[in-house]
């Protein structure tokens, strides 16, 4: 229980923060005597849609930081079912092709050994359920003599 209070969230931080603020205007209208009360109340208002406004500006920042990282998990599962892909195909296996995804759009770029490799490597990249496109950037190598 150490480390309890390390598990409260930002939002309830901040509700406490606003029930704490509360709970002392109140406690300064009883001692302020009449029209402080109104003044007080309007300030605990003005105050409790700061600390609303704030929450809703954090939940929406953890959102957008949540949904970044999901894209970032999406794509390297990607990149990688298709690295997978390439490699036990026979075609391909021998190739040096290297793959990236951002924002679900492959791109591939390395070299292949023939117009058919590289066709086929697309070809694996493009039917993948969450390819958005594919860039091909594939060069054919010519074939080296001895």
């Amino acid at each position: 229980m150490k480390n309890a209070h390390k598990r409260i969230s930002l939002s309830d931080r901040a509700l406490v923060i606003a029930i704490l603020s509360i709970a002392t205007g109140l406690a300064g209208c009883a001692q302020d005597g009449p029209g402080v009360g109104e003044r007080t109340g309007r300030q605990i208002d003005q105050a409790a849609s700061r600390v609303g406004e704030t929450v809703q500006g954090t939940q929406k920042s953890l959102g957008e930081q949540t949904e970044k990282a999901g894209e970032y998990v999406d794509d390297t599962v990607i990149s990688s079912r298709i690295k997978t892909e390439l490699v036990n195909d026979s075609l391909l296996f021998l190739s040096d092709i290297r793959v990236t995804t951002k924002a679900g759009v492959v791109t591939l770029s390395g070299t292949v050994n023939s117009q058919q490799a590289m066709d086929r490597a697309v070809e694996i990249a493009r039917r993948h359920p969450n390819v958005k496109s594919v860039e091909n950037k594939l060069l054919i190598k010519a074939p080296t003599r001895i």
